[in-house]
């Protein structure tokens, strides 16, 4: 059979370029930094090079360089909305905005992953980690490191597969609650998983005042 029989046999793929299914999973420390560059060297970001690991090991590069030929963008990442710091126009006078800064706490030398991918190859993926019986988290991770280190006897191979021993890192995959941790602004921008939270109070030195008159 031809490549591009097998390719055609895909059917219409463009519903490959809608990503509305989250992924959850972690990676060591080490191997998220190792991603970070690549994707940095490569000129993506680091979901587009998870993406692109992801449709590699489930289609084939054939495939995917059949698809993304055809849709440059099938597997890219869509227009991100960006964070606003500035004050609010219709704030309530003699108020501000805190606004602090948080990633999830997964514990030490784990991080935590999350990504959208269309819903066919997340099935597609779900059966082959079914297929091996072991769990999609699990298998996601497998794929990540062995496409960053291969299949050979890497000294650090062994370690970075290892399960990790807080049990937060094994909710994060479940998409349970697991706890979160404030950090600086850097840190915020450069981590893959991070939220801000933003609180309007009422400007301290206006609060003190008004203290003051209260107890008159």
């Amino acid at each position: 059979m031809a490549f591009a029989e097998i390719v055609e046999g895909m059917g219409d793929y463009s519903d490959l370029g809608i990503h509305d299914v989250a992924l959850k999973f972690w990676l060591p420390e080490p191997a998220e930094k190792a991603l970070s560059e690549l994707a940095e060297l490569n000129g993506m970001s680091m979901s587009e090079s998870l993406r692109q690991f992801f449709v590699l090991h489930c289609y084939g590069l054939y495939a995917f360089t059949v698809m993304t030929s055809a849709l440059p963008r099938l597997f890219r990442d869509g227009e991100r909305a960006r964070f606003n710091r500035k004050k609010a126009e219709d704030d309530p006078p003699n108020s501000k905005r805190i606004t602090t800064y948080w990633v999830p706490e997964l514990g030490k030398n784990v991080a935590p992953v999350k990504l959208w991918i269309p819903q066919r190859l997340r099935k597609d993926l779900q059966i082959l980690a079914d297929h091996v019986g072991i769990k999609l988290s699990q298998y996601l991770r497998e794929i990540v490191i062995s496409r960053l280190l291969g299949h050979g006897t890497l000294p650090k191979r062994p370690e970075m597969l290892a399960a990790a021993p807080n049990p937060a890192a094994e909710a994060w995959c479940e998409d349970e609650q697991v706890p979160w941790r404030e950090v600086d602004y850097e840190h915020y921008s450069a981590a893959l998983i991070s939220e801000h939270r933003t609180q309007l109070v009422e400007n301290p030195v206006d609060l003190a005042s008004k203290i003051g008159r209260d107890t008159d």
